[in-house]
Parts: structure tokens; C-alpha cells; sequence
């Protein structure tokens, strides 16, 4: 088994190592043991420790962990082919820097995608299978896809702005998904230009699906990314079904629907489905007894 496929045993682990602590034992000094584990194991673990570590801070979103993290990022500069420099290690710190939303990760990110970016060479590919893990291309993208879910600084959106122009595809797609999780109608003008220019229909797909998510309207650009649905590449095809199932307009279901009728690739055909059921999913209307802060969720 992969050292990279473990998210289901890592969390059973993690409940395991809770109920050993004797239940006389204060839940928060539980948890401060547990953070510090992690942190520890961050620091000096072996490579699968590192990626199970930065998966459980993602998950507890401890503003603690951010200076870990930035320092995990790094790597280690003086030993290029160190396990401290792994794509999939990196893909991992970068999600969970996305999920603590703060501006105290903008540099370390910024800095990560600029100094690891030039080395994503036009021709490579994302590779989400291989025996060792995420590669290159994937772990960069993430650090720029992630960059656009920190509070907005000019400096972040010029770093995303440039991945837009990246030789690379996959970055470039990445970097349009950056924009996406910034939120802001004033990128709407760079992403437009960027369609333009664009003849890629992976980053294409990427940059419709930003745009959209901004106005969140069925007008044209919508129908434009629906279109794709009927792609020759299959990978193309999947990543319009997420787009138009993330966008989440009931305009969507058409063309998911008629999609589905001739899709015969397998991951497609589920990802159609769950994205189908998405747009088409009965929503309960909000009342007064439900949770009252939902944050726009």
C-alpha cells in the first residue's frame, strides 16, 4: 500500500491514541498532548509521520501550527533529494496553511511557489498515482492554489497572477483556482484576458469555472463550461463535472444529465453522478432552530 494512502487508518489512529489517555485527564490537556505530538513528529518524524502530521493540523486548524508548518516548508535547501523536500509532504503543509486562512502563511507560501515554480518544466504532467507520491507539478500548484484562500494582499494575488502565465498547464489552472478562492470580482478582468490568450482545455475549464463562481449566473461563460463536458479527454471532462457541480446553478443539470447519457469512462461517470446530485440535491431552506452562524456554508 501506498505510504501517501492513509487518511482513513490515520484518523482511526488518532482515535485510538485519544482513548488511551486516561479519561481523568482534562480534554484539553489531551488535546495539547496530541498538538505537540504532531508538531514533534513534524519536525523529525520519518516522511510518513510528516504527511500524517500535517494532515491532523489541517484538520484541527490550530493557529499554533503555522510556524511549524512554514518551517516544515522549507525543506531542507542543502539536500535537494531529501524526504524533507517531498512533493507529497509539501502538497500536504500547503492544504493545511490554506486551512488556518492566515496572513502569517502568505510569505512562506510565496516564497515556496517562486522559488519551486521555475522548476515545472512546460511537458510535465501531474502525476496523482505514483508509487512515491505527488510529484512536483501537483505539490506547486497546491502551494498556488492554496495561496488564494489566505486574507487578500496585493502581493498574493501578483504571485497567483503570475502562475496564470506559467508554462505549465497544471500551474496554470492552479493559479486560476487560486483567484477563484480569493473571492474578488476585480480579478475578474485578468481571468477574461487570460481566457483569451488561453488554448489549453484543462486551463480553460479552470479559468470558466473562476469566472463563474464569481458571478455565479447562468449566462454565457457558464454555458461555455458546460461545453466542455463533451471534451475528447476524459480528464477534461472530470474537471468540468466538479466545476459545474461546485458552481452549484440548477442550470447545471442539463447538461450534466445529457453528459452522463454518453459518458463511458468509469471516474467520469461517478464523478457526473456525484455532481448531478449536487446540482439537483434537495437543500432545507434555513429556519430559526438551525445553527445560526453557518458562514456562508
Amino acid at each position: 500500500m501506498s505510504a501517501f494512502r492513509f487518511s482513513s487508518l490515520f484518523f482511526c489512529a488518532i482515535l485510538l491514541i485519544s482513548n488511551s489517555v486516561s479519561a481523568k485527564e482534562p480534554i484539553h490537556e489531551k488535546l495539547d498532548r496530541l498538538f505537540f505530538e504532531q508538531v514533534r513528529k513534524l519536525e523529525s518524524g520519518t516522511l510518513e509521520e510528516k504527511v500524517q502530521a500535517a494532515e491532523y493540523l489541517k484538520f484541527v486548524k490550530s493557529k499554533l501550527a503555522v510556524r511549524p508548518l512554514l518551517d516544515a516548508l522549507k525543506g531542507n535547501p542543502k539536500v535537494p533529494k531529501s524526504e524533507e523536500n517531498s512533493p507529497s509532504l509539501k502538497f500536504a503543509i500547503a492544504q493545511a496553511l490554506g486551512a488556518m486562512e492566515l496572513d502569517l502563511a502568505a510569505p512562506g507560501l510565496v516564497e515556496e511557489f517562486k522559488r519551486m515554480s521555475p522548476q515545472v518544466q512546460e511537458s510535465d504532467l501531474p502525476n496523482f498515482s505514483s508509487a512515491e507520491g505527488y510529484n512536483l507539478t501537483i505539490s506547486v500548484g497546491e502551494v498556488v492554489r492554496n495561496l488564494g484562500l489566505l486574507p487578500y494582499s496585493k502581493e498574493n494575488e501578483d504571485t497567483i497572477v503570475t502562475g496564470l502565465s506559467h508554462p505549465n498547464f497544471y500551474i496554470r489552472a492552479a493559479a486560476a483556482d487560486g483567484l477563484k478562492n480569493q473571492k474578488r470580482k476585480e480579478s475578474l478582468a485578468q481571468l477574461n484576458s487570460a481566457l483569451e490568450k488561453e488554448k489549453n482545455a484543462f486551463v480553460k475549464v479552470a479559468i470558466l469555472n473562476a469566472i463563474v463562481s464569481n458571478n455565479r449566473i447562468a449566462n454565457q461563460k457558464f454555458y461555455d463550461l458546460c461545453a466542455f463536458l463533451k471534451d475528447e479527454s476524459p480528464m477534461v471532462r472530470y474537471r468540468t463535472s466538479v466545476a459545474v457541480g461546485e458552481v452549484d446553478l440548477k442550470a447545471g443539470e442539463f447538461s450534466l444529465r445529457e453528459a452522463l447519457l454518453i459518458e463511458h469512462e468509469p471516474i467520469v461517470r461517478e464523478q457526473i453522478k456525484k455532481d448531478l446530485a449536487s446540482v439537483i440535491g434537495f437543500k432545507m431552506p434555513a429556519t430559526s432552530f438551525m445553527f445560526q452562524d453557518q458562514s456562508g456554508k
